[in-house]
């Protein structure tokens, strides 16, 4: 299924953007940043999953959260449109495409958030 390794073409994406890589270096986590990260980083994780089939079609969709967290606002929105720019209508091997659902920020102790909603189509 390739629902489960969605997350590793996601991370190649975004280690294919020389901005991004300035910009985090290799501190892209899946689910939780390591102890004693610096900042800025990014968290990704697998937020739904549905299959939908009929006679005619067959596809799965896969939902992922991206939060970038830094110590300053202009800062985490210039690597979530880094992000959105990298991400946005990709194709992978096993990806169809990846569109943005929805975005939010946040403030939660002393950090800066921005959190990128995609559904991402599979092949």
């Amino acid at each position: 299924m390739k629902n489960f390794t969605v997350g590793r073409d996601i991370v190649a994406i975004l280690n294919s953007s020389e901005e991004i890589r300035a910009s985090l270096g290799d501190k892209i986590f899946p689910l939780v940043a390591v102890a004693n990260t610096t900042f800025p980083f990014l968290v990704y994780r697998r937020s739904y999953y549905t299959p939908q089939t009929n006679k005619d079609y067959e596809n799965e969709k896969v939902g992922m959260e991206i939060v970038i967290c830094s110590t300053t606002y202009n800062e985490s929105v210039g690597i979530a449109d880094a992000v959105a720019d990298a991400i946005l209508h990709q194709e992978t091997d096993t990806i169809d495409d990846i569109k943005i659902t929805n975005i939010n920020e946040d403030f939660i102790d002393d950090t800066y958030t921005q959190k990128i909603n995609l559904e991402i189509t599979l092949k």
